[in-house]
């Protein structure tokens, strides 16, 4: 896999493990909210809940919801799931060898990286205080109408519409 699909997993992670403890976004919302294909996103789960990270539920109040304990993940946790090593090269003192030494050496440094970074920085002060306990279902939208959105206006012409 690559690095693009690193980046969008974490920031999937990141924005499932915002949400409140018995909250869930859908398959749709999430690729809406990331800027990526349903499909794109609907592989993304697929790794993760393979590696128990997401869970997902079907039906009408489906969704998906993180499952992990934000305390003890590092970003290279989630990065790994996704991760593929480059085949190391032995610098024996050519161009491409060494080009070769060089680009492993970073990948190396960029695993140090990513392991020494805690996941609950990621998510900052809107980073729930629980325990994955596994998902609940996502409650029912709750919609609040304003009394003055149904009043009838007059458009000029003697029409009246209700707003």
């Amino acid at each position: 896999m690559s690095a693009n699909e690193e980046k969008h997993a974490l920031n999937l992670v990141v924005l499932l493990a915002k949400l409140p403890k018995a909250s869930t976004l859908t398959t749709q919302e999430l690729a809406r909210r990331l800027g990526l294909s349903v499909s794109y996103v609907e592989n993304l789960l697929k790794v993760l809940r393979a590696h128990e990270m997401v869970s997902s539920r079907r039906g009408p109040m489906g969704g998906h919801c993180f499952c992990g304990a934000v305390a003890n993940l590092s970003v290279w946790d989630i990065v790994s799931v996704f991760h593929v090593a480059p085949t190391a090269l032995r610098h024996s003192g050519t161009r491409e060898d060494f080009t070769g030494w060089l680009e492993a050496q970073y990948e190396q440094a960029r695993i140090e990286f990513f392991k020494s970074q805690r996941f609950a920085v990621l998510l900052g002060e809107q980073a729930p205080d629980w325990e994955s306990e596994g998902c609940v279902e996502r409650e029912a939208p709750h919609f609040e109408y304003a009394e003055s959105h149904f009043q009838n206006h007059r458009d000029g012409v003697g029409r009246s519409h209700a707003f």
